[in-house]
């Protein structure tokens, strides 16, 4: 597995340190249950978090930030296992409630220091109330934007590969505007 638009496998030895910070994680029945719901068009909430978590590590790789903290997180940040779209009565009340079932199903599966709290809870800045208080949080909500975009265009660019997926991803580009 490898985050979209990055050559390096996550197996790689390059990623090593950045394995290392969220191993214990990466095969909890809760992080993996993740993989059955989607994110961003087709891409899974699993892949959406490994992308946001992989980012915001690289952009904070020369910064003098708490990294596991940061890294975990940002793994994290989505971990709500349901279908928003099926729950919700609205996007509105999903963007206020989603950070806080990610937050206590974090709980669940580690401890959550106050960094990782703010990232979690803080991560839909602007588009939410709630500020990043911490530079990791800060990060973490820069990379999930980033990350958005990355997953859109990559999925873009394989529709026009893709003859048969170019009418169903202009449906969805008319539909999201």
């Amino acid at each position: 597995m490898k985050a979209v638009y990055s050559g390096l496998s996550l197996h790689h030895a390059k990623a090593a340190p950045f394995r290392e910070l969220i191993q214990d994680l990466l095969h909890t029945p809760e992080f993996l249950g993740l993989d059955n719901y989607d994110q961003h068009l087709n891409t899974s909430r699993l892949q959406h978090s490994l992308n946001v978590a992989y980012y915001a590590y690289l952009i904070s790789k020369n910064m003098d930030v708490n990294h596991k903290d940061l890294v975990r997180g940002a793994l994290l940040h989505d971990l709500f296992l349901y279908d928003w779209r099926e729950v919700n009565e609205s996007a509105q009340e999903h963007l206020y409630m989603h950070p806080r079932v990610a937050l206590e199903t974090a709980r669940k599966i580690t401890d959550v220091s106050d960094v990782m709290e703010d990232v979690i809870v803080n991560h839909m800045w602007p588009l939410g109330k709630a500020k990043p208080k911490t530079k990791e949080a800060w990060i973490v909500q820069a990379s999930d934007k980033l990350c958005t975009l990355f997953e859109i265009s990559y999925q873009s660019v394989q529709a026009f590969r893709h003859p048969q997926l170019t009418g169903m991803m202009l449906s969805l580009l008319f539909v999201l505007r």
